[in-house]
């Protein structure tokens, strides 16, 4: 496309990308340039870097396009974020990998603008661990907190960058024999990170994809309980796409919180069948069937921009694991609307501590809710993803109103089924608990 413009390509999965040759030559990548840790730079058949970068590897790329934004592009893209985010009915929202200048980013942000939803956000533990260690805190400044400690062990299962227990199935690509992805980061520096978070009593949410890296994960936290007994700390598995069930054994007897990713059943569960695990193990991808047979608790989430932020999609492929194909992958898994509900709401407030003034509407906690286009209860379970997010409320304030522009609303009338007095009639019984919700 262009010799003298850098070109930066994306994956979907944030976890790889391509660059042009402009870029590989600001970047100084040619030829003779090894491998960083945890990342992998491709090569042509003449030895030469054909611009395909994984992650640690691309990474430097993204965040030079990212840092081109300069601070108002990033100040757009935290107002636009969360504003989206309120707009499918979050009032909490996780930012998984942040970064100092980021918390005091969004800060200026809600200061001067007003942000519509609650952030916890979670700075990498290997690249900012002291400012963590002094900045955590369950109280919020200007909406936005510090909740702890970020660790990234592997990659992307679809970019075949997770790292596993066994080869890949059928990975798309020029893969030597056996190829079983790799870790970001190594052995030591996973039992570092989680030593670090255990001593000082810091939240500790781990991105693990693939067996291998949960592997780490537990011998980690094992390694760290035996040091320091159970700090308390609530860790989080993030993602855990491949999972063996004993590996589900162990993270319910370490007490850690799974936040899976069954929005993968839907978007990628037709490549991971035929390409990253197989027919057989792609049954248990995201398996919240195990969770609930252990009566563990759990979350969901979207990860976007892996995918959009899209709370009834997430809510549909919970409950349906119905694939892009129209295949149910893992009916076994499949867990009912109400248990899909709560780990969107209830188990997601304890899991950030705030199971006192989040997750449920009811007397003393705050008026933080979405009000849906029907009842996702009552509703065929195939048609979960068509239901829309007609208001957002956030602290009994309207943080989305789709009737209006996407974005906070700005007036004060609030249409509900056509009559605004009605509506307001209905929200200040339901704040100043002269309804029981129970009546509702």
């Amino acid at each position: 496309m262009s010799k003298d413009v850098p070109i930066v390509v994306m994956h979907q999965s944030a976890h790889i990308g391509v660059v042009n040759s402009k870029a590989l030559e600001i970047l100084k990548i040619d030829a003779k340039t090894p491998n960083p840790p945890g990342g992998v730079i491709q090569h042509d058949t003449n030895g030469e870097p054909n611009g395909l970068l994984e992650e640690t590897a691309f990474f430097s790329a993204k965040n030079g396009v990212i840092k081109s934004l300069g601070v108002e592009g990033l100040r757009a893209f935290i107002r636009a974020g969360a504003d989206l985010w309120a707009s499918y009915g979050y009032t909490t929202a996780q930012d998984g990998r942040s970064a100092e200048f980021i918390v005091n980013l969004a800060r200026d942000v809600n200061a001067k603008e007003g942000l519509p939803i609650d952030i916890v956000a979670f700075p990498d533990v290997l690249e900012q661990a002291d400012y963590i260690a002094k900045s955590a805190s369950r109280q919020y400044v200007n909406r936005v907190r510090v909740g702890g400690c970020k660790l990234s062990i592997d990659g992307s299962p679809q970019g075949f960058t997770a790292f596993r227990d066994r080869p890949y199935y059928a990975p798309v690509g020029d893969y030597p024999k056996g190829y079983a992805g790799y870790p970001r980061v190594s052995a030591e520096q996973v039992r570092e990170a989680v030593d670090f978070c255990c001593r000082n009593k810091l939240q500790i949410i781990t991105h693990a994809n693939g067996e291998g890296a949960s592997d780490l994960l537990i011998a980690a936290i094992n390694e760290a309980r035996s040091r320091y007994g159970d700090p308390g700390n609530r860790p989080v598995l993030i993602h855990g796409q491949f999972l063996r069930e004993d590996q589900v054994d162990s993270f319910q007897q370490l007490g850690v919180f799974p936040s899976l990713f069954p929005m993968h059943t839907y978007y990628w569960g037709d490549w991971h069948r035929d390409h990253t695990v197989g027919p057989v193990n792609a049954e248990a991808i995201s398996p919240t069937g195990w969770l609930v047979q252990r009566h563990m608790m759990f979350g969901t989430h979207h990860d976007a921009p892996v995918a959009f932020p899209d709370s009834m999609r997430v809510l549909a492929a919970t409950v349906t694991r119905r694939t892009r194909s129209g295949s149910i992958l893992g009916q076994d898994q499949r867990v009912d609307v109400k248990t899909a509900l709560k780990a969107m709401t209830i188990w997601p407030a304890w899991q950030h501590f705030e199971e006192d003034t989040k997750g449920l509407i009811e007397v003393g906690k705050l008026a933080d809710f979405a009000i849906l286009s029907a009842d996702p209860t009552a509703v065929d379970p195939e048609t979960l993803a068509d239901l829309k997010v007609v208001f957002t409320i956030k602290d009994g304030a309207v943080a989305y109103d789709a009737s209006k522009q996407r974005g906070p609303a700005r007036t004060s009338s609030l249409p509900f089924l056509g009559d605004p007095d009605a509506a307001h009639l209905f929200l200040h019984a339901m704040f100043e608990g002269k309804w029981d919700v129970t009546e509702l």
